[in-house]
């Protein structure tokens, strides 16, 4: 046996507060928040690409931490997610240009509108599970994108060119 000791891989937490912890070491902390303060000055130091391309980060991470709280922590299955979230991107769209409201009060009324959407499809597929689910929320994605190519009011409907 050589000098160097054995060690079992991998993540071995003991308690609950191990498990539940944000930063594991203050280093870890102190980059993070210093991070987040350079982002806060960044609109001001970087140029119009730079600002949009942290937008589309920002947004995109929002997405995709909902589709880890979902299938994450649950375990469940969901095929209509992006329907939800295109759903929220239009209907904040759709509030800024249609009552002038703005943009910062826009993206949370439009998570409450996106909110009772989900709940209309949510209540009735609120006891299924597994396989079932993923199929109420294809379901949901297909009627979702069915409302968007034909609610001009709210999307601007689909473009029907005759050949």
């Amino acid at each position: 046996m050589s000098s160097l000791t054995m060690r079992p891989c991998g993540d071995f937490r003991t308690s609950y507060k191990q498990d539940n912890t944000i930063f594991e070491t203050k280093t870890i902390r102190w980059v993070t928040i210093l991070t987040i303060i350079a982002l806060c000055f960044a609109p001001f130091v970087l140029g119009g690409y730079f600002i949009t391309l942290l937008i589309q980060i920002s947004y995109l991470g929002i997405a995709a931490l909902g589709l880890n709280i979902l299938v994450g922590y649950t375990g469940q299955i969901s095929l209509g997610h992006g329907a939800f979230f295109g759903f929220g991107a239009f209907a904040s769209a759709w509030l800024n240009t249609s009552f002038n409201i703005p943009v910062f009060l826009c993206i949370p009324l439009a998570g409450f509108l996106t909110m009772g959407v989900g709940m209309m499809f949510g209540a009735p597929a609120a006891r299924i599970k597994g396989l079932y689910l993923a199929i109420a929320t294809l379901a949901a994605q297909f009627i979702i994108e069915d409302f968007f190519a034909r609610a001009e009011w709210f999307s601007g409907g689909a473009l029907w060119v005759n050949g």
